[in-house]
């Protein structure tokens, strides 16, 4: 447990208070005589300078910091899905196509890991955050849900989106920050290197795992018209390996929605390790015990002004 204040600059009205209030200090026993015990000369300086001290640090909001029970989040993810017209193929005489299966799988994946924060960029000619690192992941749910293929500027920029994913994550306090690369193709778009973006994420310490989709066989492509067409996207497989080595991750390959799953399992399981991270904590507020702590002490003071209301004030008060 420790203490915190929420507005310390607030404490610096602290002396100013304090000296105004001993200078226009509250006499007490007024109007009828001069403060003349010891208790009411001591009360008639010190009750006011109390009371503004205290309703000063009230103002400050000083919070008691508890642990939260619970597990700490201790990795922060960006996940980087090739949104490429490619996406729509199906491989190994699969139902369902790589595009609705790395969504359904990747919500899985957000979905096995509450306490983590998750990042989305799409990529395809150029990279687009949809999603910047959060917390809500009902957000990201409802953006992968309703998330659809767009060809009109089609190619694969893989430099480009992992350089974005880097800028995601090189502001993150979490000591564990990950990038999840998904394509099923080749850089044949943008301006940044794959390899520089690589060398980028390792200044950064952050680690890239890659999951290159689709066989190595032809796979079918859905034609507008209806119908299938056989397809071989060119793939890069020993370059996305390259990216996993550079930065300290892994390089999985994905040849149909089972090895998808696959290989989103054994990323799941190898960033499960728990990292020395400091427990989170929340703040519960102390000032309405400073507050309740200055009324008190101006309770006697609001009772002698209101037992003298309506006096005539005393001969000495009006002397120069």
């Amino acid at each position: 447990m420790t203490l915190e204040v929420r507005y310390p600059w607030l404490l610096l009205l602290l002396l100013p208070g304090i000296w105004l209030a001993v200078r226009t200090s509250y006499r007490w026993g007024i109007p009828s005589s001069r403060p003349s015990g010891r208790w009411a000369r001591w009360a008639s300086h010190t009750l006011p300078a109390l009371i503004v001290s205290l309703l000063v640090v009230a103002a400050a909001v000083p919070e008691r910091r508890l642990g939260v029970k619970g597990l700490a989040p201790v990795v922060d993810f960006a996940v980087v899905l090739d949104g490429s017209s490619s996406m729509k193929a199906l491989d190994g005489g699969a139902q369902e196509d790589r595009w609705n299966a790395a969504r359904r799988l990747l919500k899985l994946f957000i979905a096995g890991r509450p306490d983590d924060r998750f990042a989305l960029v799409l990529f395809s000619a150029h990279p687009v955050t949809l999603c910047p690192l959060t917390a809500d992941h009902v957000r990201l749910w409802t953006i992968l849900e309703r998330l659809e293929l767009e060809s009109r500027d089609d190619g694969t920029a893989i430099g480009s989106a992992l350089m974005t994913a880097v800028r995601r994550l090189s502001d993150s306090p979490a000591r564990s920050r990950v990038i999840l690369l998904l394509t099923d193709g080749a850089q044949n778009r943008g301006r940044v290197d794959p390899d520089e973006a690589a060398r980028e994420a390792k200044r950064n310490g952050i680690r890239i795992h890659t999951v290159a989709m689709g066989g190595a066989t032809d796979a079918l492509y859905p034609l507008d018209g209806g119908g299938f067409a056989s397809l071989r996207v060119d793939t890069d497989p020993e370059t996305l390996k390259a990216i996993a080595q550079a930065t300290g991750g892994e390089a999985f390959r994905a040849d149909d929605p089972a090895g998808l799953a696959r290989s989103m399992a054994a990323i799941d399981r190898l960033e499960k390790t728990a990292l020395p991270v400091d427990a989170p904590t929340e703040g519960r507020p102390l000032s309405r015990w400073f507050l309740l702590a200055a009324g008190l002490l101006a309770l006697p003071l609001a009772l002698d002004l209101g037992r003298k209301r309506g006096r005539p004030a005393p001969a000495w008060m009006a002397a120069p």
